[in-house]
């Protein structure tokens, strides 16, 4: 049985097969929503995507604030917040997401686990903390004016935008949260 090609049958051919490439190509393009990965064989989750954090401004770079915190000579880690009843709870939140990642981090990285203190204080004024005792201050979007990850001194800052609806607070506090994240534990998003 012989089969004959026409020129219409190749230009359809062709152009059914350029079109499944194009697809193909662009389905590769499509950023699907990561809320986990798998960290040195350890499957670890997140509550929000974590593209949606990748654009948090981080102060003075990146690698500062890895090279802070995720380090062999890091003994304690105190996490500050500023208490307030209405918010406590979000805290706690935060809180619990930054202590479980970093300690699955450091058991997986350097085989130990550093101390965990969480301290509330009434001003985050002169905060002062040392290499081996870094502080990660937790700013409450109602008392921050942008949303950021900022490294100053010792001392890790990070922190929520204030906006119109308590709901996006909340969602620019975890975003900051997440940022710190992504970058103490060198995920590439």
């Amino acid at each position: 049985m012989k089969v004959k090609v026409t020129r219409q049958r190749a230009i359809l051919f062709a152009s059914i097969l350029i079109i499944i490439i194009l697809i193909a190509l662009l389905i590769q393009q499509i950023k699907l929503p990561i809320y986990s990965l798998n960290y040195y064989g350890t499957k670890i989750s997140f509550r929000i995507n974590l593209r949606d954090a990748k654009d948090v401004a981080v102060y003075p770079s990146e690698k500062a604030v890895r090279d802070e915190i995720m380090n062999q000579f890091v003994e304690n880690i105190t996490i500050v917040y500023k208490p307030n009843e209405s918010i406590n709870s979000h805290y706690a939140v935060e809180v619990f997401e930054i202590v479980n990642k970093l300690a699955v981090a450091y058991r997986l990285r350097f085989g130990y686990l550093p101390g965990f203190n969480v301290v509330n204080v009434t001003s985050y004024e002169n905060l002062t903390a040392t290499p081996s005792n870094p502080k990660i201050v937790l700013v409450h979007p109602i008392y921050s004016n942008e949303t950021s990850v900022r490294l100053e001194g010792n001392v890790i800052y990070i922190q929520g935008k204030n906006a119109m609806s308590e709901n996006e607070q909340l969602r620019n506090f975890d975003l900051a949260v997440v940022k710190f994240l992504i970058v103490a534990l060198g995920i590439k998003v």
